[in-house]
C-alpha cells in the first residue's frame, strides 16, 4: 500500500517558503524518487501577506495535486498559524516560531515550538536565513524525506558561492531539532 504524506509551510510572503517547499519537492522526487507536487497560494501583496506552500509526497500516484488535509504544518507568522491550524489533520504535527502564541485550546495535536526566527538573527544578525533553519529542524523531525536528500536538494538549487551560508542555517535547524529530543523514526 503507497503512503501519502501533505506538508505545509506556511507564514508571510518574502519569507521563503516557496523556496523551501520547491527544496522539499526536489529531495523527494530527484533525490528519493518518489513522487511530489508542490503548490503555492499567496495574496496580491508579495511580501508580507498570509503565504502558504503545500507539497505532497507519495511513493504512487498523486491523484489530485492540492493539500485537502495537512500532516505536518510549519508555521512562521501568527496570522499563518490562525488561519491554516484548522486545517491540521488529527494526527498531524504542528511546528511554530517560537514567536507563535498557540492557545493551549486552539490545538490539540502535537505540538513543537523552536527559535527559528531568533536563531538566524543570532547567527546572522538578521532573520534572512529564518526558512532555512526551519528547513533544517523538518529534515531532522520528518520520516520521509532524508536529511542528506534535503541538503542535495539545497545546494543544487541555492546560488553559487552561498553554499556556506545555508549549510550554517541547515545545520542551526538540525541542531534545535536535535536538542528538542524530536526523532525522525
Amino acid at each position: 500500500m503507497s503512503f501519502e504524506y501533505s506538508i505545509r509551510f506556511s507564514g508571510a510572503g518574502g519569507q521563503g517558503l516557496v523556496q523551501i517547499a520547491r527544496i522539499v519537492a526536489e529531495a523527494a522526487a530527484i533525490f528519493e524518487n518518489k513522487n511530489a507536487t508542490e503548490s503555492i497560494s499567496y495574496g496580491p501583496e508579495a511580501r508580507g501577506n498570509t503565504c502558504r506552500a503545500d507539497i505532497i509526497i507519495s511513493d504512487g500516484v498523486i491523484a489530485y495535486p492540492k493539500v485537502k488535509v495537512v500532516d505536518f504544518l510549519l508555521v512562521l507568522t501568527q496570522e499563518a498559524c490562525d488561519k491554516y491550524i484548522s486545517e491540521l489533520s488529527p494526527d498531524g504535527i504542528i511546528v511554530a516560531d517560537s514567536e507563535i502564541n498557540i492557545g493551549a485550546d486552539s490545538v490539540d495535536r502535537k505540538l513543537i515550538t523552536a527559535p527559528f526566527k531568533a536563531t538566524s538573527e543570532e547567527i546572522f544578525g538578521a532573520p534572512v536565513m529564518t526558512e532555512i533553519v526551519a528547513l533544517g529542524f523538518f529534515a531532522y523531525m520528518n520520516k520521509v524525506i532524508g536529511e542528506d536528500a534535503i541538503q542535495n536538494a539545497i545546494l543544487a538549487r541555492i546560488p553559487k558561492n552561498s553554499e556556506e551560508t545555508y549549510l550554517k542555517a541547515l545545520n542551526a535547524g538540525l541542531k534545535l531539532a536535535a536538542d528538542k529530543n524530536t526523532s525522525s523514526e
